[in-house]
């Protein structure tokens, strides 16, 4: 749980925002770290604050553009017909 200092805006939010982006770094996402937050009785406005100010320091990430995936051929492998053990020992066909 993140050290409470007081109820003043910046000295709650700080820890707050610490603490997300540690946590995202991690690899947790957005939406995971804001649930953990709500169930450890912050507000939703704190944190709603601390995404703001993250998302303001970092860069504007692109969408993924949609590739178009190749059509995969399928060729049938046509394997000749084996003989059996006794067949090729014994010269029937």
């Amino acid at each position: 749980m993140i050290p409470r200092t007081s109820r003043d805006g910046d000295n709650i939010i700080k820890p707050i925002v610490e603490y997300i982006e540690k946590n995202m770094k991690k690899g947790y996402s957005m939406e995971s770290l804001r649930w953990a937050l709500v169930n450890q009785k912050y507000s939703r406005i704190e944190i709603e604050k601390a995404i703001k100010i993250i998302e303001a320091r970092s860069p504007k990430r692109e969408e993924p553009k949609m590739v178009q995936l190749q059509e995969i051929k399928q060729e049938a492998i046509i394997v000749p017909e084996k003989k059996g053990f006794f067949s090729r020992l014994f010269g029937r066909d």
